[in-house]
């Protein structure tokens, strides 16, 4: 009887993980389709609203040049 009710509580125990792992019903991963694209919308959304402010404010600004202190002057332009 002992052999029998422990292997029992072992297949219980093995059988309980997996079967938790296979539920399947409404809950999260059946809305996933629709939080990835709303997701990817609202990702979208927000690289335009900021690609948008980025060229409204460095629409007159130079580039940045790291190395124009150490660079010599351009040469003037030859004589035509």
């Amino acid at each position: 009887m002992r052999r029998f009710l422990a292997a029992a509580v072992i297949v219980v125990a093995v059988a309980a993980p997996a079967h938790a792992q296979g539920k399947k019903g409404a809950g999260v991963n059946s809305q996933l389709p629709q939080l990835e694209e709303q997701q990817k919308k609202q990702a979208k959304d927000v690289d335009r609203a900021y690609n948008d402010t980025i060229k409204r404010t460095h629409k007159d600004a130079k580039p940045y040049d790291p190395w124009g202190s150490v660079r010599p002057p351009p040469a003037p332009a030859g004589k035509n």
